[in-house]
């Protein structure tokens, strides 16, 4: 009966203290930006159906993320930059002076429907060493693009 009991305390104080220092970590962890951005339908490379997100970042600079597929992903979804295949799609920084830069890494989208804005997030990086996280939420732009 005693042993139980002291097993009961430390368990106890063990989980107080795990959930004490996880809590007192993430408070020092900054919040990951959300940014508003614009999806427009798109041409593949072989002129197949795709979908652009934009996003601007700050003071005129622009991520662009390019999927090389239908923008009709009922489950959530994640996309590597670059892939092996080269046919999955891109991902590009434009700089303020215009200059375009490949980027690196994953995408993740909760899903991808015409009907309602694409929301999703990034972890990415440029050739020249930059890093670029958060999460967006694009509204459809009603641009009609002809492939082929």
């Amino acid at each position: 009966m005693m042993k139980s009991r002291a097993m009961f305390f430390i368990v106890l104080v063990l989980l107080i203290l795990g959930s004490s220092l996880y809590t007192f970590a993430t408070l020092n962890q900054n919040p990951t930006p959300v940014f508003s951005a614009m999806v427009n339908r798109d041409c593949a490379p072989w002129d197949g159906s795709a979908f652009t997100v934009s996003i601007p970042i700050s003071d005129g600079t622009i991520i662009y993320i390019s999927i090389w597929q239908s923008p009709d992903m009922t489950f959530p979804k994640s996309f590597s930059f670059p892939d092996d295949t080269r046919q999955v799609g891109n991902a590009m920084y434009q700089s303020v002076n215009g200059e375009y830069e490949t980027l690196s890494g994953r995408v993740w989208f909760e899903g991808v429907s015409e009907e309602k804005p694409i929301e999703g997030r990034f972890s990415l990086k440029s050739e020249r060493g930059g890093q670029f996280e958060g999460q967006f939420r694009a509204n459809w732009s009603h641009q009609i693009m002809l492939c082929g």
